[in-house]
């Protein structure tokens, strides 16, 4: 499941986003936690033990890291091709 948090210019257009990430379930996460953040080339992904999060926890949960990244308040710098 891919959750891009994406951000609108002045003008209401959309352009890039300041941040994207995605939520993954998965089966297993080590130390008994629930959710995990990991970043991974150039990705942001959400691991979350199946089971653990409601759906509407889900939805509140992408709503929140959308307005975070809407304000500007969290930003990725990726490395650039010529990096």
């Amino acid at each position: 499941m891919a959750d891009d948090a994406q951000r609108c210019d002045e003008l209401g257009e959309l352009s890039e986003p300041r941040a994207e990430f995605d939520m993954e379930f998965v089966d297993w996460l080590p130390g008994g936690r629930a959710v995990v953040p990991v970043e991974s080339q150039g990705r942001f992904t959400w691991l979350v033990v199946r089971g653990h999060m409601s759906e509407q926890a889900r939805r509140e949960f992408v709503r929140e890291l959308q307005h975070i990244v809407g304000r500007g308040l969290w930003r990725q710098h990726w490395p650039s091709e010529a990096d």
